[in-house]
């Protein structure tokens, strides 16, 4: 990997001492409105602080951890110091645009699932997006420029390329529809000129969420925008019509998505959508070439599948259309074999629950002569037929599979999404008992915290809470030492912050002493992948964990032990940790204090 010249190299020790001098008085009481009251909490030594770190990433080798830091440093320093906040933005661009040219953005492989390899430049533009909107624009117009100039000198179309673009100006339009909604919705109408994605459908939900009328209009504008791509891009927009979890085709990607509470579909939404699909299918009858070309399935059986996966809706919603659509649906069919129309049927997805009870489920797949099918149906009975049912009913249906390794996965898996349920039902005993039958560290030590932080909010005696903790901070001890291990360690850290900060200063040195020992200890990944891997099948989810991060971590001890916060952040032995945790920790003194001079015009 290549490496930016470096014109100015600290040393470590110049660093601990500068920080250390920042951090030598330990008068630490609050103000009256509840922020950190220190004469080493002040503005300009926060900036000193920052400043170091800027510069101390100069010795950096990964380009990634680099631009990690500038990101972050030129978000604090931005109110005061503007000038050298964009310096430090152009050069995390900079590094970004290397990055990508030497590395590309291809996912990595765990197992059967594929992880997405962040883009740098999105992720940078994003952050200017939340200062300066017109740069974030600007980059953005030149980033795609580019792309296309490359796109038609190449001898080959990169479809691949033309989706990720889609994904990633729908990754930033997300990321900023809590803090500038403008520039989002920017972002996602800019993404229209590439092909519909599942990412599309997520943010009408989530903007939906905000704002149903801006959402509902934005639906139009990407309806008219792929209003003659193919089947499998438009029938994208076919979830938010409805207001389903799942979409009405077989698309190229799935997922379920975030379905506000409370979502009502609108029913001129649902009746522009479903006109266009009519329109489609009749240019098709009245000339078989119109038909636009996909990658998966030939669009008249996509346009059959869809009509047949939303008949029923737009019979309840749509009446008056709804002798139209089985119109259409017995042209398509006529058209397609009775076997393609039976292997059509068997893709249709299903946001609803099941028809068939547990049970039911449970003796059709047993009846089934294929071992690893058999297996599928009692896992997929299991963990998305059973809720309503009695645990212990449940985990005797575990006998009946014949992969064994199934069990414990399967078990975890349930126990798991119990536990979640628990916990909303504010039932923290039996979310206790249920965790602990998760025997994944991770997922196990997330509900542990999760338990606590409930139950802290509830109740006055801290004891419950005490003891989850140090239920943690047990099994972590004795655990290999691994990020998960030292996941837990942080949970617990971040949590004893709360109760009794000597105690959390204590597991928060356990864990800086467990991550030196490890090599090149990664916490960018704030989730954890939940698995169940058969023979023939898998079953895939995430669970995103808050506060199992470092910097939450050092940021939240901060608050409170300003000096002993830094004193830990200097004992990491990796670079982008001690930069991350160390801003982590002064970041809320640049609230104490307001800036003195106004901040330079671009």
């Amino acid at each position: 990997m290549k490496t930016t010249p470096v014109r100015m190299i600290i040393g470590i020790g110049t660093l601990l001492v500068s920080i250390q001098v920042v951090a030598q008085n330990k008068d630490q009481a609050k103000d009256q409105s509840g922020a950190l009251k220190s004469s080493s909490c002040k503005r300009e030594n926060a900036l000193a602080t920052v400043r170091q770190q800027i510069d101390f990433s100069k010795t950096f080798d990964d380009d990634v951890a680099r631009i990690t830091v500038l990101i972050r440093a030129a978000d604090l320093i931005w109110a005061s110091e503007e000038k050298q906040a964009r310096v430090a933005y152009t050069d995390a661009f900079d590094l970004a645009v290397r990055n990508f040219k030497e590395k590309g953005d291809a996912p990595l492989r765990e197992g059967k699932v594929f992880i997405g390899t962040p883009d740098q430049r999105y992720k940078v533009i994003t952050a200017i997006s939340g200062h300066d909107r017109t740069w974030a624009k600007k980059l953005t117009e030149q980033l795609l420029k580019q792309q296309q100039e490359e796109a038609e000198n190449s001898a080959r179309k990169d479809a691949s390329r033309e989706v990720k673009t889609a994904e990633r100006l729908l990754g930033m339009a997300n990321s900023l529809l809590e803090t500038d909604r403008i520039a989002a919705i920017s972002f996602a109408r800019t993404s229209l000129a590439y092909p519909a994605t599942m990412y599309l459908a997520q943010f009408l939900y989530d903007l939906a969420a905000i704002d149903k009328q801006e959402a509902d209009d934005f639906y139009t504008q990407a309806l008219a925008a792929y209003a003659s791509a193919p089947m499998e891009r438009l029938l994208y927009l076919s979830a938010y019509a409805f207001g389903a979890a799942r979409d009405a085709g077989d698309m190229p990607g799935n997922t379920f998505y975030r379905v506000p509470i409370g979502f009502t579909p609108t029913p001129s939404v649902q009746r522009t959508f479903v006109q266009t699909l009519l329109r489609r299918v009749q240019d098709f009858i009245a000339d078989p070439s119109v038909a636009a070309t996909g990658t998966r399935t030939p669009d008249p059986n996509e346009m059959w599948l869809a009509l047949t996966s939303l008949q029923a809706r737009i019979q309840q919603s749509l009446p008056d259309l709804a002798p139209a659509v089985e119109a259409a649906k017995a042209n398509l069919a006529a058209q397609l074999s009775p076997e393609a129309q039976r292997h059509l049927l068997s893709s249709i997805p299903n946001d609803t629950p099941p028809s068939r009870t547990f049970d039911e489920q449970v003796e059709a797949a047993l009846k089934n002569s294929n071992v690893d099918n058999r297996d599928r149906l009692l896992t997929n009975a299991i963990i998305y037929g059973s809720k309503a049912e009695n645990l212990d009913h449940v985990l005797s249906v575990l006998d009946k599979l014949s992969d064994s390794s199934l069990r414990q996965p399967i078990i975890n898996w349930i126990s798991f999404d119990r536990t979640q349920q628990a916990i909303r039902d504010q039932k923290f005993d039996e979310a206790r008992k249920l965790a602990a039958r998760v025997n994944e560290l991770d997922l196990r030590t997330f509900l542990y915290s999760r338990i606590a932080t409930e139950s802290l909010k509830l109740d006055t005696d801290p004891q419950r809470a005490r003891e989850m903790l140090a239920e943690i901070v047990d099994a972590a001890l004795k655990a290999p030492k691994t990020l998960a291990t030292a996941r837990a360690f942080l949970a617990a850290a971040y949590l004893y912050a709360r109760i009794d900060m000597d105690r959390a200063l204590a597991v928060l040195a356990e864990a800086v002493k467990l991550i030196n020992g490890i090599e090149k200890p990664d916490f960018s990944r704030q989730f954890v992948i939940r698995r169940i891997e058969g023979k023939a099948f898998g079953s895939f989810g995430s669970a995103t964990t808050p506060g199992f991060s470092p910097d939450n971590v050092f940021r939240e001890i901060g608050k409170i032990e300003l000096d002993s916060g830094l004193k830990q952040a200097v004992g990491f032995s990796d670079k982008l940790l001690r930069s991350m945790t160390t801003m982590a920790v002064v970041e809320q003194c640049f609230m104490a204090e307001k800036p003195t001079k106004p901040a330079a015009k671009p």
